[in-house]
């Protein structure tokens, strides 16, 4: 069976309604992307924070999975997909994909403020707690296993990414066709992962505006990903 890995950013998701970080209105009108999104952030105003990402959290609730999500669930019904994104929803999930990686954490997940993840190394406990949830993290609301206060599974500024290394370096050589959409591939430390395929024979890389420079060996297919993913995953099912 042939290995497909799909990288994928917010233009994933966008089609779907899910705000960004690069939208101008709706949510973050009226909130600092520095305060909302960042580790210091939650030091200085850690109930504020909680209130946006409750705001955040049924938002997006009502967004639904887009061609491009269903697409991608129909090449992992037929191969083995393994879906590697820097978006925080879990629409890939919704549309049945099983194995997503998320590398800047989940919107539907809540952890502990001392996890060790995000902790500073120095933090007076480092906890291993981290749960699912299906309504949004709340001021006092403490963790099971230590007491500290809840917070939102986000990879914020200030935090490190967690890039699964070694788990990469073992399945690179296995990947049949590696697939990049939604993102600009030009931020550390995700844009990593071209370098870690680039020996994959088969790539795709699908973004409304790609920076062909960094493209090479990459058959570049210039769209959205609710335009140009489903042509691609037809082409791929079609010659198995």
């Amino acid at each position: 069976m042939r290995k497909i890995v799909v990288f994928s950013g917010a233009g994933l998701s966008a089609e779907s309604g899910i705000p960004t970080f690069r939208d101008l209105g709706g949510l973050w009108e009226n909130y600092s992307v520095e305060e909302m999104a960042s580790a210091e952030g939650w030091r200085k105003n850690p109930q504020k924070m909680l209130e946006f990402y409750g705001k955040l959290f049924a938002e997006i609730q009502e967004c639904k999975p887009n061609a491009a999500h269903k697409a991608i669930a129909r090449l992992a019904r037929q191969f083995d997909v393994l879906c590697i994104t820097q978006n925080a929803d879990t629409l890939l999930e919704k549309a049945g994909v099983k194995t997503v990686w998320h590398l800047h954490g989940e919107l539907e997940a809540s952890k502990c403020e001392w996890h060790f993840s995000s902790a500073p190394i120095d933090a007076e406990w480092h906890c291993d707690y981290w749960s699912k949830i299906t309504e949004p993290v709340k001021w006092g609301d403490r963790c099971p296993k230590c007491g500290k206060q809840l917070r939102p599974d986000v990879v914020w500024f200030g935090e490190g990414v967690d890039m699964r290394e070694e788990e990469l370096v073992e399945i690179a050589p296995e990947v049949d066709v590696f697939i990049g959409v939604g993102t600009s591939a030009r931020v550390f430390p995700a844009a990593s992962l071209l370098e870690f395929f680039r020996g994959v024979r088969e790539k795709y890389f699908i973004d409304p505006h790609p920076a062909y420079e960094m493209l090479n060996g990459y058959t570049v297919m210039q769209g959205t990903a609710a335009e140009k993913i489903p042509e691609l995953v037809e082409s791929i099912c079609a010659g198995n």
